[in-house]
């Protein structure tokens, strides 16, 4: 089996800055203590030095998809989670280099054991992670989109 996943636009959008001010009553029970915090920005891009490190990445997966083979060829099945809210990836930290931009994880809370249900009822675990990720995209700096 292998594993997709997919992301849907966010719901209850929260910043960090956001997130700090709230009180602990505020955040237990809302959900929001799994959530990643979204980033806000000016400008057009963010330009990426030698020696720049990225801290605190959260990747935060909206849905899961299991791949399996058929006869018509390998397809993905929707699933139901089934871990509770502990499945967001979090404080991840790493090396971040331009020409080409490249991100190298080296610390955090990188992986999560998860548990997905697919339609026919079968449950599959397997572990979410990240760890030694290295992440290469064009040019050398951030742009939106």
């Amino acid at each position: 089996l292998a594993f997709g996943i997919y992301a849907a636009e966010p719901v209850q959008a929260i910043t960090a800055e956001q997130f700090s001010q709230l009180t602990y009553q505020q955040v237990k029970g809302s959900g929001l203590a799994n959530r990643c915090p979204t980033v806000e920005s000016s400008g057009t891009s963010i330009p990426v030095k030698p020696g720049s490190r990225l801290k605190n990445v959260c990747f935060e997966p909206k849905s899961f998809a299991v791949e399996f083979d058929t006869d018509k060829g390998k397809e993905f099945a929707t699933t139901k989670l089934t871990t509770r809210q502990t499945y967001t990836l979090a404080f991840i930290e790493g090396s971040l280099e331009p020409n080409p931009i490249t991100f190298t994880e080296q610390d955090g809370m990188d992986f999560a054991a998860t548990t997905v249900k697919l339609p026919d009822g079968q449950y599959v675990p397997f572990l979410f992670t990240v760890k030694e990720l290295v992440a290469r995209g064009e040019g050398s700096e951030f742009k939106p989109g």
